[in-house]
C-alpha cells in the first residue's frame, strides 16, 4: 500500500510547492458517495503557478440535493471520464511526479474529515493501493473552528467573509480550492496558524484533541473562550456570548424547552442560573 502526505515537514509552507484540493460529489457520504467534480491549484512559494479542475462520471445519478448545491446535473458529466480514468494520473501530481517537483503539501477545507476520506473510498474502487494520510492534511477549518468559534457558520463562505478572502462562485472545486488557499495564508498572516508544515499538522492534532474532548462533553452548546478561558454559549441567539452575561431567564427558558440537551449542558447551565 503506498500512502501520501504532506511534503518537506521541516519546510514553510511559503517555501515549498503546495497543492490545495476540493471536491464536489453526490452526496456527504465518504464511503458511498462519488466525486463529480475536482478542483486543484498548485502554488510555489504562495503564489499560484496552475490551477485544475475536471468533471467526473460518478456512475451513478447526481441526487437534486447535491445538484441544488454544486449545480451539476446527470447531463453536464455524460461522457466525462470516471475517477478509476484519471486516478493514476491524479496520484502524479499529488506526489509531485507530474511536474517534476518534490512531493507538494497538501491542503483542502474540511479535508481530513470528509475530502481525503472519500478520494481514499475513490482509490479503492478504482483497485489502486493508494491512500492519503489524511492527518497528514493541512486543514484550515480546524484554525477556523478553534479561533473563530463565536461565529454562527464556520463554512468555507463564512470564514472567507470574516478574513475579507473573496470567494466566487461557491461549490465550484476549483472556487473552493482558489479561495482555500486564501484563507490559508490570511490564517498565516495573522498568526492564528504556524507556517512550517510539520509545525501545523502538529497544532492542528493539538486542537482538533482539545475540540473533541469539548464537543463530547458539551455538544455545540458551550465552548471555552480560546483567550480567557470563560465559558460561552456556542449555538443560539446568545452565541459567543459568555454565559455569565446572559440573562438567567433565558438559561431557564433553554432547560425547559430542549429536552435532549447534554446532561453536563444541563449541569454546566443549572449553576450558572442558580
Amino acid at each position: 500500500m503506498q500512502t501520501i502526505g504532506s511534503g518537506l515537514l521541516d519546510e514553510k509552507v511559503t517555501d515549498w510547492p503546495g497543492i490545495v484540493l476540493d471536491t464536489e460529489t453526490t452526496g456527504v457520504s465518504v464511503q458511498t458517495d462519488r466525486i463529480v467534480e475536482l478542483g486543484a491549484v498548485f502554488c510555489e512559494r504562495g503564489t499560484i503557478v496552475d490551477v485544475r479542475k475536471m468533471r467526473l462520471d460518478p456512475q451513478v445519478p447526481i441526487p437534486e440535493g447535491a445538484s441544488a448545491v454544486h449545480g451539476i446535473r446527470d447531463e453536464h458529466i455524460r461522457g466525462k471520464p470516471t475517477f478509476a480514468d484519471i486516478a493514476v494520473r491524479f496520484v502524479g501530481y499529488l506526489t509531485g511526479q507530474a511536474r517534476g517537483a518534490e512531493t507538494p503539501w497538501l491542503c483542502g477545507y474540511n479535508a481530513v474529515e470528509f475530502d481525503g476520506p472519500l478520494l481514499n473510498a475513490e482509490f479503492c474502487r478504482a483497485g489502486l493501493a493508494i491512500q492519503l494520510e489524511v492527518n497528514q492534511i493541512i486543514d484550515p477549518i480546524t484554525f477556523v473552528r478553534w479561533h473563530l468559534r463565536h461565529l454562527r457558520s464556520r463554512s468555507l463562505q463564512s470564514a472567507c467573509g470574516h478574513f475579507g478572502v473573496p470567494l466566487q462562485n461557491a461549490h465550484s472545486a476549483l472556487a473552493d480550492a482558489q479561495a482555500t488557499l486564501g484563507l490559508l495564508q490570511a490564517l498565516i498572516e495573522r498568526r492564528y496558524m504556524p507556517t512550517r508544515i510539520g509545525d501545523i499538522l502538529d497544532e492542528q492534532a493539538r486542537l482538533a484533541k482539545i475540540m473533541k474532548e469539548e464537543w463530547d462533553r458539551w455538544s455545540y452548546w458551550l465552548y471555552r473562550d480560546r483567550e480567557d478561558g470563560s465559558l460561552r454559549f456556542g449555538a443560539g441567539s446568545h452565541c459567543g456570548q459568555p454565559v455569565t452575561d446572559v440573562d438567567s431567564g433565558y438559561i431557564e427558558s433553554l432547560l425547559r424547552k430542549v429536552p435532549d440537551l447534554p446532561e453536563d449542558v444541563r449541569t454546566t447551565l443549572r449553576s450558572h442560573a442558580a
